[in-house]
């Protein structure tokens, strides 16, 4: 059984297209020669000064006590070690969906029971905590599973909405876990981290999506407060699995986390340029519909008449050199995930693309030329 047959096409399919709109992230950002720089710096042991000063970097940034913080492999690394520490056999897991498949698959993995936590897609695909409640009915302990925003259609939920799922994890003797990695598209006051909600929450995020700094691999947990004594478990977790990240990645972090303020000129590029031309695009093609994301550069669009969306995003790779991700691998057939972090021009082409492959899967249009 495999458990993340995403990432076998993230790494080979999804790279292939020349008109790619599988990203959910920013590119690697161009210019920043500091950063290169830090990755020479310091190949020595990263927990004497590396480490450190990396979690206190995103304890000053979040406003929290270092004690909370826990560097992380990437926000991957972050939800593996959640995952081992709470997802145990005899819990039960309500995991949203449609989802990235970690949520799905990592509670499986580790021996928990894992339940469907259906977002509703005639709401924009908000979470109704009375649902939650009922998918945790019986459970000790029962924990909740999400990503705000949301991969893949890009909802964010507001904090009473954070609240109210916390509660319901509460009620059930659990913990919530939430990956926020899309959370940093929004600008640092329009962040609502899950950790500084509930006590009983987790935050999980990286540098990857917004900043493009995905080959960092720097990640990090921050512990609600009533989590704090769960630190060293989480660590000796950690040591057994990679022990820390490489020591020139923290310190680039670091430095990133100086520069942040220009790494996201990229971020409101596409906002005031690709966001509108695709909100158009989608609004006028027909057969499609999805719910405006409200952060992230990414949509989940409902394909009318097509279930298959494995066979559609073959059909448009093959025929219309355009990549795409089929709802398939979110546990959702019937819809693509789209990417707009292209450049305006170049998105305006690979959508034209894109809706003339539908038409012709669909048997309305003439074939590629």
């Amino acid at each position: 059984m495999s458990y993340f047959p995403y990432m076998v096409f993230a790494r080979g399919r999804a790279q292939v297209a020349r008109h790619n709109l599988t990203g959910s992230g920013m590119p690697a950002p161009a210019g920043f020669e500091v950063l290169a720089q830090s990755l020479a710096t310091d190949i020595g042991f990263a927990g004497s000064v590396a480490l450190p000063t990396f979690e206190a970097a995103v304890a000053e940034r979040l406003g929290v006590a270092p004690k909370r913080v826990i560097a992380t492999l990437g926000a991957t690394g972050g939800m593996h070690l959640a995952a081992w520490r709470f997802f145990r056999p005899g819990s039960r897991v309500a995991s949203e969906t449609p989802s990235y498949e970690p949520l799905r698959a990592l509670p499986r993995a580790f021996g928990a029971e894992c339940v469907p936590l259906e977002r509703d897609p005639t709401d924009s695909w908000r979470i109704d905590p009375a649902r939650l409640r009922r998918a945790l009915t019986g459970a000790r302990p029962g924990h909740v599973f999400i990503t705000n925003s949301h991969n893949p259609t890009g909802t964010l939920l507001a904090a009473g909405e954070i609240v109210a799922l916390a509660a319901e994890a509460e009620r059930a003797g659990g913990v919530l876990v939430c990956c926020e990695v899309y959370m940093e598209f929004a600008g640092p006051r329009s962040r609502t981290p899950a950790f500084r909600l509930a006590p009983n929450a987790i935050s999980i995020s990286s540098m990857t999506k917004a900043y493009g700094l995905g080959g960092l691999r720097a990640g990090w947990m921050v512990l609600g407060e009533g989590l704090a004594n769960e630190r060293e478990s989480l660590l000796d977790l950690a040591y057994l699995t990679y022990v820390d990240q490489p020591t020139q990645a923290l310190h680039a972090g670091v430095k990133a986390m100086e520069l942040l303020e220009s790494l996201r000129a990229p971020i409101e590029t596409v906002q005031r340029e690709s966001r509108p031309a695709f909100l158009s695009w989608l609004a006028s093609t027909p057969g499609l519909s999805a719910s405006e994301p409200d952060l992230g550069i990414t949509a989940f669009a409902r394909i009318e008449g097509i279930e298959d969306t494995v066979a559609l995003a073959e059909h448009l790779l093959e025929r219309w050199d355009v990549g795409v991700v089929p709802g398939e691998f979110f546990g959702r057939p019937g819809h693509l995930r789209l990417g707009f972090g292209l450049p305006r021009e170049a998105l305006s082409v690979a959508l034209d693309r894109l809706g003339k492959g539908i038409a012709e899967f669909n048997g309305r249009a003439p074939r590629a030329t």
